[in-house]
């Protein structure tokens, strides 16, 4: 207590060895769950990678069968109906001919 006094340093029992090694453990353990973590992370953005491709190869297909089917119906309705589609064509063809000139 004589040197305390003395020096005006007061020891708090606190041992400098062990506190850097749990500061060096925590680090540790947060490192290896941050690791953890971007793992994780990793195989969700491959997942959802896979998922994109699987709904745009879905939507092109879907697209592709819209337009099949339009096609269809247009010339359903130009063979039921050849002087309309006649008619038509033609005003769009003079139309056409006018925005040109």
């Amino acid at each position: 207590m004589a040197d305390e006094k003395s020096t005006g340093k007061r020891t708090l029992g606190v041992v400098e060895g062990r506190d850097t090694v749990s500061q060096e453990a925590r680090s540790a353990e947060a490192e290896a769950t941050i690791n953890e973590q971007i793992e994780a992370l990793k195989s969700e953005i491959g997942r959802l990678k896979e998922s994109a491709g699987l709904i745009a190869e879905g939507t092109g297909q879907l697209a592709a069968a819209k337009a099949e089917s339009l096609r269809d119906d247009l010339r359903q309705t130009i063979q039921a109906n050849p002087l309309a589609a006649l008619a038509g064509a033609a005003l769009i063809g003079y139309l056409c001919g006018l925005r040109h000139r």
